[in-house]
């Protein structure tokens, strides 16, 4: 599994090499790291690397990717970019959010819910659709105030790559 760290203005890449019981086995920047690790009450680790002991305190923020993480002797922000996010963000540099009349899929993935159906009327950031992609659900919304002119897809049904979901008239 990888993912990326910003900390403070930088992004270390992160793999999850391998793990049994406590023991991990992690990769960061393309350095090999063996890691005790264990939680010993909610948000507090115990870390144990090369004979030095860490104690970690992640403290969730507004999201289940962002976290504030204390040690003995600094605290810093952090944001885990899983790779369904990293995808989203390289698709969607430099543009604004899509107001337009199509709502699309960005990757592959299984319908789980559809919220509307045609002739519906929507506001914007309404729920329209869920789907389900590298084991994460994400929500498609509306972009603006609209009544539903199209409905192309049914839960349980696969979506493919920028395939069209939702027309909006």
């Amino acid at each position: 599994m990888e993912i990326e760290l910003p900390k403070q203005d930088r992004i270390a890449e992160v793999e999850i090499l391998g793990h049994e019981g406590n023991q991990y086995v992690f990769k960061i920047d393309n350095k090999i790291f063996e890691i005790d690790l264990i939680e010993v009450s909610k948000g507090i680790y115990s870390l144990l690397n090369e004979g030095k002991s860490f104690n970690v305190e992640a403290i969730p923020a507004n999201s289940h990717t962002k976290y504030t993480v204390n040690t003995f002797f600094q605290s810093f922000d952090l944001e885990i970019i899983d790779a369904q996010t990293k995808y989203l963000r390289s698709r969607n540099q430099g543009k604004a959010a899509d107001t337009g009349n199509l709502i699309r899929v960005p990757m592959p993935g299984k319908v789980v819910d559809v919220f509307v159906g045609e002739g519906d009327t929507v506001k914007a950031g309404q729920t329209l659709v869920i789907v389900s992609a590298m084991k994460m659900e994400s929500e498609y919304k509306s972009g603006r105030d609209g009544q539903i002119k199209k409905v192309m897809v049914k839960p349980g049904e696969t979506v493919d790559n920028d395939q069209v979901m939702i027309e909006l008239e």
